[in-house]
């Protein structure tokens, strides 16, 4: 979560004063992943509760329901990270380029490559479908990541602005396919 937070704070940070939609949607994300966090969190608790009369079979079901409540968020930063990027590409802007944005890009890069590992590992080890989820997520925030670190060294280099808005449009067509396959994996256990 702590992760989450920081990076989040610089992304933003970086994209309100680059202009950058990408990179502060990109930022926005990780805002988004320290509370998922927090419903990993509270589903992991509540799921380790012990049977009772009413839950004969435990509680684990809550953490497949926070499973859930992570896979949709991911679809919900999909969808508003794809309306923000198709108005950049309908109204360009220019974006301000640096070697902090460099930096804080890479950076990011290297910590959520830590996260995706380590949560995918954690989840595998602990049969969690809330940190596979998890993981995932960590995953396609490399890739955005990366995608934004792309569009922002091209617009640089080439001038043409328009490249921040389509960069977003196809980080957010692939954060929606995830997130989708994540709901579908995290709802079979739930229905079967």
């Amino acid at each position: 979560m702590v992760c989450n937070l920081l990076l989040a704070g610089g992304k933003i940070a970086v994209g309100v004063l680059t202009g950058s939609v990408a990179i502060t949607a990109d930022g926005m994300n990780n805002l988004s992943d320290a509370s998922s966090n927090i419903v990993s969190l509270v589903g992991f608790k509540l799921g380790a509760r012990p049977a009772d009369s009413e839950h004969p079979y435990g509680h684990a079901r809550y953490e497949y329901l926070a499973g859930l409540v992570v896979s949709v968020t991911v679809l919900g930063i999909g969808f508003s990270l794809l309306k923000e990027s198709v108005v950049k590409v309908l109204h360009p802007t220019a974006v301000q380029f640096s070697l902090l944005t460099v930096a804080v890009l890479v950076a990011s890069i290297l910590v959520k490559l830590w996260m995706s590992s380590f949560n995918r590992t954690v989840g595998r080890t602990i049969g969690s479908e809330t940190l596979i989820a998890t993981a995932a997520d960590s995953r396609n925030d490399v890739l955005s990541t990366g995608a934004v670190l792309i569009a922002t060294i091209l617009c640089h280099l080439t001038g043409w602005n328009i490249l921040d808005g389509l960069m977003g449009v196809g980080v957010a067509v692939f954060i929606l396919i995830s997130g989708w396959g994540l709901v579908m994996d995290t709802l079979s256990p739930l229905l079967g």
